[in-house]
């Protein structure tokens, strides 16, 4: 049982108790419970307690133990981040990098010391996340809610399935401890989807929520401090934060997920407006609607039972182009002003276990090529540029979804059939639901509903002014 568990990182989701004394001062080094200084060297160490309570405030346990208890593991390395109220006042938020605790285990465990050293953390009001924070996070206190609110708390949008287990780097996990108390009570931030697949050729899928209802990204967490100092993932409002109504998910390394394994992604509790989706290789698998699920709760687990991808009438491709390119054969142009034979090029982007041909193109012509994979995602450097998508056997073009991550406000886009031939032409056959936008957001979602298309046949994204498109995110329908 120790070598599952220790294989399925079971400390993840369970409510966590950690037992700390305030930070005062003793010359004990042998305390794990308090300050100490050595050699003059500062030590502030927590001792952490986890496992065997017997009424949890979870139901989301992923295992139990010998005696059907609730059982969790600290791991070898595991990190906390601490703040403490001594370095700020009162409503005032402060931009803080906190404290990294870390523990060092030669195994899994129920209990742990997480230590600390080096100045700070001196006592007061205790403010602990888990992931550990590796950046700044704007923290403060509202007295009209009663709660410390923290900053820049993320749920990964892109998850890596773990068998029987989920993402560490989604388990989210907040604890708050007034002036003088001794106890870090964690408190799980997420919600669960817990699945199997049926199939054994599953490379991935998505979590898809309505559109108004974001389930991943970066939020803020609002950590009350009246027992059980349970937390809520707010919206986060601020320049640049990224909040999605999706969640997508596939094994480290491209393999396929094991038919009848247990997999869960996490997601930000929240309520939904008409329910949720599950995608499988892109493929429609389950619709649940709001009567069946009005919510995502936290700490709950919601179990979709065994999914299989067949007879799915729809298909959701989404293609990030904000990161770094696939690495394939020819590879993808990431500077604009390169030369190609007229009619563009064909690129595949691996997605699932399948090749999804795009092409970059030009009018007959052009000049100089300007479609290529750049920083800020997809770069059309001129105007009069098309992008090809991909033509799905059986399955036409509904919809399409693009992303603007940064970049100009002026960038202008439609949906064509063709590729007109000279340079001095605009593209006549506009796709129904295809007319032209403007991208005058970052941050933001732009939607073409279109209707009139045909099965396995390409539509371009026209360019009729320059701009970045970060993800495009295909709809097709049998």
């Amino acid at each position: 049982m120790q070598t599952i568990m220790k294989r399925n990182r079971l400390f993840i989701f369970v409510a966590a108790v950690a037992a700390m004394a305030a930070c005062t001062k003793t010359a004990d080094p042998e305390n794990a419970s308090n300050e100490y200084i050595v050699d003059g060297v500062r030590t502030v160490v927590f001792k952490a307690v986890m496992g065997g309570v017997a009424t949890p405030d979870s139901k989301a346990v992923l295992d139990l133990n010998d005696k059907s208890k609730p059982q969790t593991f600290w791991e070898n390395d595991d990190e906390i981040t601490v703040y403490t109220s001594a370095d700020y006042s009162g409503s005032v938020a402060m931009s803080m990098r906190g404290y990294e605790f870390s523990t060092d285990l030669v195994s899994n465990s129920t209990s742990a010391t997480f230590t600390y050293t080096g100045d700070g953390c001196t006592s007061g009001d205790y403010l602990a996340i888990y992931p550990a924070a590796n950046e700044n996070r704007a923290i403060n206190y509202t007295p009209t809610d009663g709660a410390y609110r923290m900053a820049a708390v993320d749920v990964p949008t892109n998850q890596t399935l773990v068998a029987g287990s989920f993402d560490k780097s989604a388990a989210v996990m907040t604890a708050y401890a007034p002036a003088g108390s001794s106890t870090l009570n964690f408190k799980n931030a997420t919600a669960l989807i817990k699945f199997q697949v049926a199939d054994a050729d599953i490379k991935g899928g998505s979590i898809v929520a309505d559109g108004a209802d974001r389930i991943s990204g970066r939020f803020r967490a609002d950590v009350s401090t009246a027992s059980p100092y349970e937390p809520v993932l707010s919206e986060y409002s601020a320049t640049g934060v990224v909040e999605q109504n999706y969640v997508n998910f596939t094994l480290d390394g491209g393999a396929s997920l094991s038919v009848g394994t247990d997999y869960y992604v996490a997601v930000r509790p929240t309520d939904l407006t008409d329910g949720f989706k599950v995608y499988l290789n892109g493929y429609l698998v389950k619709t649940i609607s709001k009567s069946a699920c009005a919510s995502f709760a936290r700490n709950k687990v919601y179990n979709l039972g065994t999914l299989t991808k067949a007879g799915a009438e729809e298909m959701v491709l989404p293609f990030d182009f904000s990161g770094t390119p696939p690495t394939v054969d020819p590879a993808w142009p990431t500077t604009y002003g390169y030369t190609h034979v007229d009619g563009g090029i064909e690129r595949v982007y691996p997605l699932y276990g399948t090749n999804y041909s795009f092409c970059l193109a030009d009018c007959g012509g052009a000049g100089k090529a300007n479609v290529c994979w750049y920083s800020t995602g997809l770069l059309f450097n001129a105007s009069q540029r098309y992008f090809g998508l991909p033509a799905i056997p059986g399955y036409k073009l509904t919809k399409i979804d693009c992303y603007k991550k940064s970049g100009g406000l002026t960038a202008k886009f439609e949906i064509v059939e063709s590729i007109v031939g000279n340079t001095s032409d605009a593209p006549a056959d506009i796709v129904t639901g295809g007319e032209a936008q403007v991208f005058n957001e970052n941050g933001k979602w732009f939607t073409y509903e279109l209707s009139g298309t045909a099965a396995n046949t390409r539509y371009y994204i026209y360019c009729m002014v320059k701009g970045t498109i970060a993800a495009i995110t295909l709809t097709y329908e049998q």
